[in-house]
Parts: C-alpha cells; structure tokens; sequence
C-alpha cells in the first residue's frame, strides 16, 4: 500500500507491475494536492476552454467541453473553483450534473501545452455553469500535445439548440476525423467501494500522437497505445477498477464534437516502446455538429 493514501487499488495495481510504486509514492507528495494555490488561479483566469468529465446515471463516464472568455473560470477560494458558462446544447453534461456530482476537468492551455487537472464533487451543476469542490488537484507535462492557438468566435452557435446525433458505430465521417487526429480526451471513473469511498471520482485527461495513433477496428471498436507517461496510472487505474471510458474528439475545422461511450479493455503487450494497449468497443456515439464556437490554429 502506498505510504500516500492517495490512490485506489487499480492505481496501485498497475504502479506495482510497472515497479514505479515507490516513483509514484514519491511524486503523489510532489504533484498531488488537495487545494487551490495561487498557481491555479492565475492559470485558469487564462483558459477560455476547459474539459469536464461527468458520469452519468449508469456510473459511466462522459467527456465534455466548454468555452468562454478568459476569466470565465475563476478561484473563490482554495477549495473551490466555478465555471461561468453555459454548457453546449444538445451535450449529455446537461443530464449528468443531476444524476452523479463527482466531477473531473483538464485545464488546458494549448499554445503553452500547459495543463492541470481537478478531481472534485459538484457543490451546484446546471446548464449556466459549475461550483466544484476539490478533492485533488495535480499537474501534468506537456508531453505529447499539440501545440494550438484557439480563438472564440461568434460564428458557431454553440447554446442554440443543436440536435445531438446518435449512432451506434463508427460511420465514415467520424472514421474520416479519428484517422486524422492527434488528439482525443478520455474521461475515467472509479465508483470506490466501502473501504476507499475517499477515492471516488471522475477524471479526464489528453491523448495524443501522430495521426494514426488512434485505430479503428471494424466499425465498433478502437485502440490506442499506452505510451510512457508520469507513470501514477491515474487513467488506467480507473479503466482497471471500472471499465468504462468516455471519449471526446474534435473537429478543429468545423467545430464539430463527437462523444463516445465506450467499454475499455487493458492488454498486456511485449512491446518495449509501450506497455500497454487499450482496447475500446463502442457503446454509443453522440455527434454535436457546428457546436464548439472557437477557431484554431495549429502552431
């Protein structure tokens, strides 16, 4: 058991046969915290993106995004952070902040490849904004992320009331975006159980590779590498313990989002270059066209 009561059990399980138990027990001390410092707050009156993960009535996890002004995420305190902005109509986000409040986001800042994550509890959730409690906070490298310019733009209406587009496998167009894309968000959760319920929690964090890094098997599934990371296992642990991962694609030339459900499947691979492949059939696909109202350019 790790000497920092920090992590769950799938997170030890995957630190243990990685022998990094005592480099994660050591970093737990180093990027692990469970308060806002003046760091935080700076960094996030910059963002005018943020990604939230929720989980919805069935403890399975979504990947989600909002936008504002730089300014529209704020630290009242250091156990608190608010985001003032509307979530995107059409977005299942809207359902979930009733059903489940434990809550994860990924401060990102794209130029910059700075980022930050939140675990925390919804205190209020609705369709106008979120007050998150915090339970953990910790950085992440910039590793593996594409560096982007994103500006607002008032050409795509985000709130208005887009019709979500349902599917139950990968058609063309979305098989079109993931083989070009260098980056996806995956949303995790571990539902604890009696004698951990302090590690109960929703998390997202990045993905990203050369075009390609992401790959599609049939219609139904896809797979991904588990490069070399910060080796706390924060994502796969949860994938271990709850094998249900929710994922976030974009379109950065036309805005559109397109969010999977998903039921993960850790392997083993011999491959010195990673040690893991995640393994991903799809359980639903929601498409929201035209809905991220941000123009980007790749830096």
């Amino acid at each position: 058991m790790s000497k920092h009561p920090v992590y769950h059990d799938g997170e030890l399980y995957l630190q243990k046969r990685s022998g990094v138990e005592a480099a994660a027990d050591k970093l737990s001390t180093m990027m692990i915290t469970d308060r806002l410092q003046e760091q935080h707050k700076q960094f996030y009156a910059l963002l005018n993106i943020l990604f939230v993960a929720s989980v919805d009535e069935r403890d399975r996890p979504w990947a989600s995004v909002v936008t504002g002004s730089p300014g529209f995420i704020s630290v009242p305190d250091e156990k608190h952070i608010r985001v003032d902005a509307q979530i995107i109509a059409g977005d299942i986000l809207n359902e979930n902040v009733k059903h489940n409040k434990l809550s994860g986001i990924l401060g990102l800042e794209h130029h910059s490849r700075r980022r930050n994550r939140i675990a925390g509890e919804l205190i209020t959730g609705d369709s106008n904004g979120l007050l998150i409690e915090v339970n953990q906070v910790f950085g992440n490298c910039p590793k593996y992320i594409q560096t982007r310019l994103a500006t607002i733009t008032k050409s795509r209406q985000h709130t208005k009331a887009n019709e979500a587009e349902e599917y139950g496998e990968i058609n063309e167009a979305c098989r079109a975006l993931i083989n070009k894309s260098n980056t996806f968000f995956i949303a995790s959760y571990y539902p604890g159980c009696h004698s951990e319920s302090q590690h109960k929690g929703a998390d997202i964090s990045h993905r990203g590779g050369q075009p390609g890094f992401v790959r599609i098997e049939n219609n139904d599934t896809l797979v991904f590498d588990d490069f070399s990371g910060n080796n706390l296992y924060m994502t796969l642990g949860n994938l271990y313990s709850h094998p249900y991962a929710g994922l976030l694609f974009i379109d950065y030339n036309n805005g559109d989002l397109w969010q999977f459900q998903c039921k993960a499947c850790i392997i083993e691979t011999p491959d010195e270059k990673y040690t893991r492949r995640i393994k991903l059939k799809v359980i639903k696909i929601i498409k929201l066209a035209n809905s991220l109202n941000m123009i980007w350019e790749t830096l």
